[in-house]
């Protein structure tokens, strides 16, 4: 599997994973995985890529919430 971040072998899957479990956000995303953290030059593709997956999932799933915390709770 292709690294997306390859200062901190964060890959595709990675990112998959961390929407999954509630990331949102570009700095959320960075702060679990360390993605863009090295050298910052995947930080374009890194945000297109979680944007992509947010939306593929959102699009799949109807109950899947684009913000963590919208349950009512």
């Amino acid at each position: 599997m292709n690294d997306v971040c390859v200062c901190n072998s964060v890959t595709e899957e990675d990112i998959r994973r961390a929407v999954v479990a509630g990331v949102r956000s570009f700095e959320a995303l960075q702060w679990l995985t360390g993605c863009s953290g090295g050298c910052g030059g995947c930080e374009q593709e890194a945000r297109q890529l979680l944007s992509d997956i947010i939306m593929e999932i959102a699009c799949a799933h109807p109950t899947f919430h684009l913000r963590p915390g919208q349950d009512g709770q």
